[in-house]
């Protein structure tokens, strides 16, 4: 099957034409690309804004990755995991992944990120699921490299929730309550769970938190 490939001439400010290559993601008019990454940030305030989206984390809001990748999907970004490997350390599960964007064969953006086994949030995790977050934290750390701006725009934290450390005072309580000691094993049963999803394990970790 015969197979073609094309480009489109991408207007710039001095009104000459040029090639682009493929990774220009917005118009090189700055004027008209605001309002093309404006579009997309209404876009998002409409249809990502549950929990799934989005992290209270103290008084501020941070985007999770699947909101990342979202905003992704709509530029034709797409992560690839180039490795996820163990690191050797002695009384600690600790993984490190590096990820890719691309977009029409192009790598937009990389980044690295780690997941141990020495964090709070991951002491009592399984060892798949430190390595997946690590995966996940270094797709994070790609679309806030390339896409912090429409971060800002959205009004929300440019830093993924995930990658947010977590704060000892975050963990006291109002007036005293919490969950009883069964919810709380209940929960972190749960965690243990396969067939949970990254954010809904992140969900309840947070929980777990508050």
């Amino acid at each position: 099957m015969e197979t073609h490939e094309s480009v489109i001439p991408a207007v710039y400010p001095n009104g000459q034409a040029e090639i682009a290559n493929g990774t220009a993601l917005f118009s090189q008019d700055p004027e008209q690309a605001f309002i093309e990454a404006q579009r997309i940030v209404n876009v998002v305030a409409k249809r990502c804004t549950g929990p799934g989206y989005l992290a209270q984390i103290g008084s501020k809001t941070y985007p999770t990755v699947s909101w990342w990748t979202v905003i992704g999907a709509t530029l034709g970004l797409f992560p690839q995991v180039i490795y996820a490997r163990r690191l050797d350390r002695e009384n600690e599960i600790a993984y490190e992944s590096r990820v890719e964007i691309h977009r029409n064969g192009q790598i937009i953006a990389s980044g690295e990120a780690m997941c141990s086994s020495k964090e709070e949030r991951w002491a009592t995790a399984e060892e798949y699921a430190i390595k997946s977050m690590s995966s996940t934290r270094a797709t994070g750390k790609c679309f806030r490299l390339a896409l912090s701006f429409i971060a800002i725009l959205a009004g929300v934290e440019a830093t993924p929730a995930e990658e947010i450390p977590v704060v000892e005072n975050s963990r006291q309580k109002p007036n005293g309550v919490g969950a009883t000691e069964k919810q709380l094993a209940s929960l972190k049963n749960l965690l243990k769970d396969q067939r949970i999803t990254e954010d809904e394990r992140l969900r309840i970790q947070n929980l777990l938190l508050d």
